[in-house]
């Protein structure tokens, strides 16, 4: 949730000079979608098709009981309309929030930079590589000058 609600922010006038996000996921409705699929192992198509009901009460809910609208939450959004220049950092291997998700994020800003890390789980990039991980972070907010 972290790394989604900082992508999500970028568009509510926050001055950072670049971010970084591990694992986040695109939009609310996709990850809902995949949420619904992961007890089975099926993926997200059940959550798009036969679970796609209970989906869609949860948000007609969310919206009448507590004001939100949850069609809103897309960290996607955010980062297609930033200028601000977005490090995507995913394993894998992740079983929380598929890859996919940092794909369509990077996909709608191909000036973001995606980073899939090979045999890394969710939120397991720097246990996969630990030097490459600081190497990559802080050569991403401490980038050499061009000569």
């Amino acid at each position: 949730m972290g790394a989604a609600e900082l992508l999500q922010s970028l568009d509510s006038g926050t001055h950072f000079c670049a971010v970084a996000a591990e694992s986040p996921f695109a939009t609310f409705r996709e990850i809902a979608y995949d949420r619904m699929g992961q007890p089975f192992r099926l993926g997200p198509w059940v959550g798009r098709t036969l679970l796609r009901p209970l989906v869609e009460v949860a948000f007609l809910r969310a919206r009448w009981k507590y004001g939100l609208n949850m069609e809103r939450v897309s960290p996607a959004d955010s980062v297609a309309a930033t200028r601000i220049p977005v490090l995507l950092i995913h394993g894998e291997l992740d079983s929380n929030i598929p890859v996919r998700h940092s794909r369509l994020i990077h996909a709608r800003n191909l000036n973001t930079q995606l980073w899939e890390v090979p045999g890394a789980d969710h939120c397991g990039t720097m246990s996969a590589g630990p030097q490459e991980f600081e190497r990559r972070l802080l050569g991403w907010f401490h980038p050499r000058p061009r000569s």
